[in-house]
């Protein structure tokens, strides 16, 4: 009786996480196809799309500005679909369509996301962001 008097059974609660605050997937962004991921990104990127179909953005943006960097990815997306635009970790290659030969960009020598891109070009004018 004793040993029962001095324990004290102490219940904490706690709630689960759902998948998506686990893993950092916005739902309201996401559709089927596309997850979209928010995380850190590098310095002055907002967004940026996968080959493998999913698009990070900047964690902490507003809904508004996630909403937007997220269809203008879309675009990018659907050019790598297309076979008109791909990258490495050093190179983005642009072709104009299928049938045109591909330019290569160095990642050092470009200002990542400028507007005067020509696959940015197209998205910007698809966004009209």
């Amino acid at each position: 009786m004793r040993l029962q008097r001095r324990l004290r059974l102490r219940l904490v609660m706690f709630k689960l996480k759902n998948k998506e605050t686990l893993f950092g997937i916005n739902k309201e962004a996401s559709d089927h196809g596309t997850p979209v991921f928010e995380k850190q990104l590098g310095d002055n990127i907002q967004a940026e799309a996968n080959r493998d179909g999913t698009i990070f953005v900047q964690k902490g943006l507003s809904q508004n500005k996630i909403n937007d960097a997220v269809e203008h990815e879309k675009v990018h997306l659907e050019q790598m679909a297309q076979g008109k635009l791909g990258y490495t970790a050093d190179t983005v290659m642009w072709k104009r369509d299928t049938r045109s030969p591909a330019r290569v960009y160095t990642r050092q020598t470009m200002m990542e996301g400028a507007h005067d891109l020509p696959w940015e070009k197209e998205a910007y004018r698809k966004t009209k962001k």
